[in-house]
């Protein structure tokens, strides 16, 4: 019975996806990438916790609840808590410098605000390397799902069949068939976590599960560099989730910087289930369910509270939750070696070589997934270090300040370098996240060079080299009276 719920929920996406081609315009890069521009305030919120509402919601969160209680929840929900108030007021302004340069990516943004190739191919392959295990751990965590719940007993059967279905998707429609299930998912898992609650309620009074979190806080407390290192990396990622790649891509498909800003406003709502599935890890606890490790306390809750029909409906969001990342991480990868690294690829063979490369990045997470899980670990872990040193370049661009793109450059290189050599080496930061440390370094290299000695002839180029059409993607140069 669970694996006909589970193959109809699968099957209902893809008609999904094959649905939202209908509503998609010319098929050429723009609809492919950004829809468009055409998305209003429902499918922006949608897509922005679709990111969120992932797999490691399902195995992480609840996985870190039952090993490490409310330090855990409290960081957590915090640096998501204090990304939107900062998203509000920079995800606008990200979008209308997207706009302003009729860019589809984030290096497309920099190459023409600051008339630099250098620049494109640093921030690509910035984004790129720290993205590799993005795809991976979600390949990871959906077999450890599926296998836990017994609906597919073969890891490799169930990553073809994902990396296939997520392929279809971009396939279809690109970034509306994203959307399109983003929905479908997010309404789906909302129903799941709602009804695990139910049924742990009728057995269990939450007072008593959240106690167990409160006794073990009095128990084992917080050292100092504990606390530092919560308080330094929640404003760490708040500051780097608005400029996530994928946050970025998704909101360059919205209408308009209103529509976006609308969108931060609600966000906070998707926090409602974060309070049950602490529930949910607590009740693993509190009845001492056989895990074989934390990221288990949901997989074996689910399978004590609910009937086999429902744990096939739990399969089935969890994939989606897979699966709606893993396409909008490929279209990301294989946007920016299409469009930033290729160069000169004209327009109408970029969305096959973008197509090409996905594939190309599905396998390799698949492998990925299966030999070398302690990597992958760690490149999760740097992932906030790497792509957060973009940071400099983006207010940068907001506020128009014209700095030499070499110094940019440098900044991202050396951020990358410090934050991700503290972190591999386990050099004592006294509780300062490395990440941070590597964003001031990157900003102090950024201020102390930046500006020196600034050409003319750069600043003349980002402020007049591009006129944005509407109606036509193609970049066009705008001729001056000096012939450049």
């Amino acid at each position: 019975m669970a694996i006909i719920f589970f193959i109809l929920i699968l099957t209902a996406s893809i008609i999904v996806a094959i649905i939202s081609k209908r509503r998609a315009g010319a098929q050429n890069i723009k609809d492919y990438l950004t829809a468009s521009r055409s998305f209003g305030s429902i499918f922006i919120f949608f897509l922005g916790i679709g990111e969120t509402y992932s797999i490691g919601m399902m195995t992480a969160f609840p996985g870190g609840i039952y090993h490490s209680g409310y330090p855990f929840a409290s960081w957590f929900l915090s640096y998501v808590l204090l990304a939107y108030p900062v998203g509000y007021f920079l995800t606008p302004r990200i979008w209308q410098l997207a706009r302003n340069t009729n860019a589809a990516t984030v290096p497309d943004i920099f190459r023409k605000v600051f008339n630099s190739r250098a620049l494109e191919i640093t921030v690509a392959f910035n984004i790129i390397f720290f993205m590799i295990p993005w795809a991976t751990i979600q390949f990871s965590g959906l077999t450890l799902v599926l296998s836990g719940l017994n609906i597919v007993s073969s890891r490799w059967l169930l990553m073809l069949t994902a990396g296939g279905i997520v392929f279809l998707y971009i396939a279809i429609s690109g970034i509306r068939a994203s959307a399109y299930v983003s929905v479908m998912k997010d309404l789906l898992v909302l129903f799941i976590i709602g009804t695990i609650v139910m049924a742990l309620l009728r057995t269990d009074n939450p007072a008593t599960l959240f106690q167990i979190g409160t006794d073990e806080l009095h128990n084992t407390g917080i050292t100092g560099r504990q606390e530092s290192f919560a308080m330094s990396t929640m404003f760490f990622q708040a500051i780097g989730m608005p400029i996530f790649p994928l946050s970025c891509a998704y909101l360059m498909t919205a209408r308009s910087a209103r529509t976006v800003m609308r969108a931060q406003i609600f966000m906070p709502l998707y926090m409602v289930v974060f309070p049950f599935m602490m529930l949910i890890a607590f009740y693993a606890k509190y009845h001492h369910l056989a895990l074989t490790s934390p990221n288990d306390a949901f997989i074996e809750t689910v399978k004590t509270l609910l009937p086999p029909a429902m744990i096939g409906i739990v399969a089935g969001g969890a994939a989606l939750s897979a699966l709606v990342v893993l396409s909008g991480t490929c279209l990301v990868i294989g946007s920016l070696v299409a469009r930033n690294l290729v160069p000169g690829l004209p327009e109408k063979h970029q969305k096959t070589t973008s197509q090409m490369v996905i594939m190309f990045y599905i396998v390799v997470s698949m492998v990925l997934a299966t030999m070398v899980p302690t990597l992958v670990s760690h490149l999760y872990n740097m992932t906030y270090f790497g792509v957060t040193q973009l940071l400099p370049c983006f207010l940068l661009a907001i506020l128009s300040v014209r700095v030499r793109p070499r110094a940019l450059c440098a900044g991202i290189i050396l951020g990358d370098a410090l934050g991700c050599g503290l972190y591999l080496s386990g050099i004592d930061t006294l509780g300062i996240n490395p990440g941070l440390i590597g964003l001031v370094a990157n900003t102090a290299i950024v201020f102390l060079t930046g500006n020196c000695q600034r050409p003319q002839k750069v600043r003349h180029h980002a402020e007049q080299e591009y006129i944005v059409i509407e109606e036509n993607w193609t970049d066009r140069p705008l001729s001056t009276s000096s012939g450049s």
